[in-house]
């Protein structure tokens, strides 16, 4: 026989979305907090993260990586694809916000944001997604293979190119 009532940790599940759907992400952490299934603390963190990339907020979406406290709750293919999400939304800055808050899981979101942005033709956008990589090697390869892409006149320097180095320090004309 099929038990007819939700489980507690069913019931703060739902509780948790409605908060997070109502704008309350706070109460919402705190009441996913009291949940011990696996299953719905996943359910929970990745419709938060939902829910506030739909709204369009960074910060929350940041905020919502960090909080998190077991990152593998967030891992899925929509969470590898939030930092596409804004940049293609036009937020460039937000989607390597997004990738840099996601740690190592944020590597790859942040090559598919430069070549995004090398495939409109964003320079600048290329070097300031590319910056924030740390694996020296990887960044330098990536941005040869861009700069051979582009037209002479456009090409990328990819001497000086630092980790965590702004954009605005880092631009070759």
């Amino acid at each position: 026989m099929m038990p007819t009532h939700a489980s507690a940790d069913e019931q703060l599940k739902d509780q948790a979305i409605r908060l997070a759907l109502s704008g309350d992400t706070i109460g919402a952490r705190e009441t996913v907090s009291g949940v011990s299934d696996r299953r719905y603390l996943r359910d929970v963190w990745q419709m938060m993260l939902f829910i506030e990339s739909e709204r369009g907020n960074v910060q929350a979406v940041k905020d919502t990586i960090v909080s998190c406290p077991d990152r593998s709750l967030l891992a899925s293919h929509f969470y590898l694809e939030l930092p596409q999400v804004f940049v293609k939304a036009g937020d460039r800055s937000g989607a390597i916000e997004i990738a840099k808050a996601m740690g190592e899981a944020g590597t790859l979101p942040l090559i598919g944001v430069a070549a995004h942005l090398a495939q409109d033709g964003d320079v600048a956008g290329v070097r300031e997604a590319l910056s924030h990589l740390d694996d020296e090697e990887l960044r330098t390869m990536i941005l040869r293979k861009v700069s051979s892409l582009q037209p002479k006149g456009e090409r990328l320097d990819t001497r000086g190119l630092k980790t965590n180095q702004g954009a605005s320090d880092t631009l070759a004309a």
